[in-house]
């Protein structure tokens, strides 16, 4: 049973919907566990109705609160990234939204890939600028449109990810456009949800030592990948030691930071195919190369056969709709030539190697294993030993062998 709840929901929704009277309200948990860490998701079903009216509205919704744990909550450093994500969709997305339209962008390249957002708070008390448990965000729940989400285990087929890498070029384009034309309006509303948050250094030293040796002991169990092992401890070390590389002019847009099968969500249409999608949780947002959003995307993301044999095509879709949502705002697309940017995917690929890695262990850990509900995290659904199977192997397998044959380890 769900013990969460969003106080003075109304409130929230008066963003969007102006005065409304909430009649009921249901909840229950939008994921199961050990499908999302970094805030509770609930589904919340609303009946409300306008004051003085007699009619009735049901509104399916998704309520994103702040994980109970306070591991989490620090792990997720929940004071810097919840203030992000709600500064992003109240903030930036309207930003770019009026950008587009005042260059009279077309149709299909209109930033139409997040859910609808009704409504954002940090705390219940408006003067107060930090995050506390009455923080909230309100959205529009995508399931109950036929939006599903893809199975982390398994990955996306070809079509699947054909869509989402055109989507995750408009995602990087539009905003990189923005900072170029419009330096004044970029500064003020898309920075602020661009900020810093410290992520990987808050784990307690046993949840980062099980998730580095996730990486280690899955090459262990690969004979073929034993003459890598060098090569992927220094990559380690490198993370766990050295600064990354600041971003490079002219790549650096806004980009997602954790884009994998749990945070992209698509609509087939009646024959199975898939035909739109749209891109869910913000928090960690941040300025840098978009060529890191793409290689973390396709590697944790994409079925290890199809991604084998069409990472060329899947690269260049991604490219052409990069530099075709650029053309919108009159961008001198010279500055992207292919040369420019495969330097920039191989530079930064090899930089992007560990994140890769690293995540393998959240996103294939088996499903089952992680019991509690994220009101009853425990430190054990990250580091008991039994949390991976063969699927994690080969992933693993699959994916040092494809870095390996790119040069990037």
């Amino acid at each position: 049973m769900v013990r969460s709840k969003v106080r003075n929901l109304g409130d929230l929704l008066k963003h969007t919907l102006g005065e409304v009277e909430v009649l009921e309200e249901k909840y229950k948990f939008l994921t199961d566990p050990g499908e999302h860490y970094g805030s509770i998701m609930l589904a919340v079903d609303v009946t409300v109705k306008k004051p003085g009216e007699t009619k009735e509205e049901v509104l399916y919704l998704v309520a994103k609160i702040l994980p109970a744990s306070e591991m989490l909550r620090v792990v997720f450093d929940v004071s810097v990234t919840f203030k992000k994500e709600i500064n992003a969709y109240l903030n930036a997305v309207p930003a770019i939204l009026r950008f587009q339209k005042d260059n009279n962008v077309p149709k299909e390249h209109e930033f139409d890939i997040f859910p609808k957002c009704y409504g954002a708070r940090l705390s219940l008390d408006k003067n107060k600028d930090s995050v506390d448990d009455d923080a909230a965000i309100i959205f529009d729940n995508l399931k109950s449109y036929g939006y599903e989400m893809g199975d982390r285990l398994v990955g996306f087929d070809l079509a699947h990810a054909e869509l989402i890498v055109r989507d995750l070029a408009k995602f990087h384009a539009v905003p990189l456009a923005l900072r170029l034309k419009r330096p004044d309006v970029f500064e003020e509303k898309i920075l602020p949800c661009t900020t810093k948050n410290k992520t990987f250094d808050q784990f307690p030293e046993d949840a980062k030592k099980a998730f580095n040796d996730s990486i280690i002991d899955g090459v262990n169990q690969v004979q073929e990948l034993e003459v890598y092992l060098p090569r992927i401890q220094a990559a380690i070390n490198k993370a766990m030691t050295v600064p990354p590389n600041p971003p490079k002019d002219p790549f650096i847009t806004v980009i997602h930071s954790d884009y994998w099968v749990n945070n992209t969500m698509v609509l087939k249409d009646i024959t199975g195919k898939p035909v739109k999608n749209k891109i869910v949780d913000l928090q960690l947002i941040t300025l840098d190369s978009p060529i890191k959003d793409l290689i973390f995307f396709l590697f944790t993301s994409v079925i290890n056969d199809v991604l084998d044999k069409n990472f060329d095509r899947l690269v260049r879709i991604y490219y052409e709709n990069f530099l075709d949502n650029l053309k919108d705002y009159g961008i001198d697309i010279g500055l992207f030539s292919w040369d420019v940017f495969e330097e920039e995917l191989n530079r930064v690929a090899k930089e992007e190697f560990y994140h890769v890695a690293v995540m393998l262990k959240p996103i294939f850990t088996e499903r089952g294993k992680v019991q509690h509900s994220l009101e009853d995290f425990q430190p054990s659904d990250w580091t008991r030993d039994d949390l991976l199977g063969p699927r994690h192997t080969k992933k693993m397998k699959d994916t040092v062998l494809a870095f390996a044959k790119h040069k990037w380890i």
